[in-house]
């Protein structure tokens, strides 16, 4: 996405040197902060804490598990593996949180946008090296941003397995 932004505000910025492109209105948001100072955006690290106490629960039981044993190979491997895979899924679980605030965002500013027909772009504050700051539309933006609703997936669930009981040895 950022490339996309780039490549197309150097076409633009091209077009206006070269006199060929028509006036084109841009207007600047702090996506950062609408991300993170919005409702929606507050949401999202809310729903993304609720997710790490899931997942921190998990590895509590999983270690609980193994206390007394934690010293042995086998177990220090399963302990580990599951720290891992419970390390990945917060990671699948922040993306598809962001996944959902950027697709809020993008709604939000397009709604603003088509309020201001004038406008024919927005554009991340950073992406820019500079910006005139009459240009920034950020409290506009973020009360479009206040409206919307996110939907968020459902907490994963985690279940740790008991060991199976160790086999006698066969000879």
């Amino acid at each position: 996405m950022r490339r996309a932004m780039t490549v197309f505000l150097a076409v633009l910025l091209l077009g206006v040197a070269a006199g060929t492109a028509p006036a084109t209105e841009i207007a600047v948001v702090d996506t950062e902060r609408l991300l993170t100072q919005s409702i929606p955006g507050k949401k999202g690290q809310e729903h993304l804490s609720e997710v790490q106490k899931v997942l921190q629960k998990g590895y509590n039981d999983l270690v609980a598990l193994y206390r007394g044993r934690e010293n042995l190979p086998e177990a220090q491997d399963i302990i580990r593996q599951g720290q891992a895979a419970l390390e990945q899924q917060m990671a699948v679980e922040r993306n598809a949180a962001l996944a959902v605030l950027q697709s809020e965002l993008a709604a939000a500013t397009e709604a603003w946008r088509k309020k201001n027909p004038r406008i024919q772009a927005v554009v991340s504050r950073q992406l820019l090296l500079g910006a005139d700051s009459k240009l920034d539309v950020t409290n506009a933006v973020m009360k479009e941003m206040n409206k919307r609703t996110p939907k968020f997936a459902d907490l994963p669930t985690v279940t740790v397995n008991k060991p199976a009981p160790a086999q006698p040895a066969q000879k």
